[in-house]
């Protein structure tokens, strides 16, 4: 009976606790932040290179480490722990930004915009 009541025990244990090892919280006295920025490319000749690139610096925004996003993204942050802790959310869109230039020729930027959520010594 009381390895039952041992088994039970240890089971509820693991159960009640198995929700402090499911995220990548930063545990302290630190806050969840979430902001968004829009980040443009290269001024291109057509809307369809605008498109592309834009497309490229999104793929490569999701493969970045949380320091890369932190430089990416101009976020001072002043720990490691607090870079590694930025996360992109799945929202990401692109759009085109439409501009005459000084010839007066249309000319096209993508806009990635992003959310993303980090965690900050409060």
């Amino acid at each position: 009976m009381k390895s039952i009541k041992n088994v039970l025990l240890a089971s509820a244990m693991v159960i009640l606790s198995a929700n402090v090892f499911a995220g990548t919280a930063v545990y302290g006295d630190y806050g969840v932040h979430h902001d968004s920025k829009v980040i443009k490319t290269q001024t291109v000749d057509t809307k369809e290179g605008a498109y592309s690139l834009g497309l490229e610096k999104s793929n490569q925004l999701k493969s970045e480490s949380g320091s890369e996003l932190s430089n990416e993204l101009a976020l001072f942050l002043s720990s490691s722990k607090e870079k590694n802790s930025i996360t992109l959310n799945d929202n990401a869109f692109i759009t085109v930004q439409e501009s005459l230039n000084a010839q007066g020729e249309m000319a096209y930027s993508g806009l990635v915009n992003v959310t993303y959520s980090y965690s900050q010594a409060n």
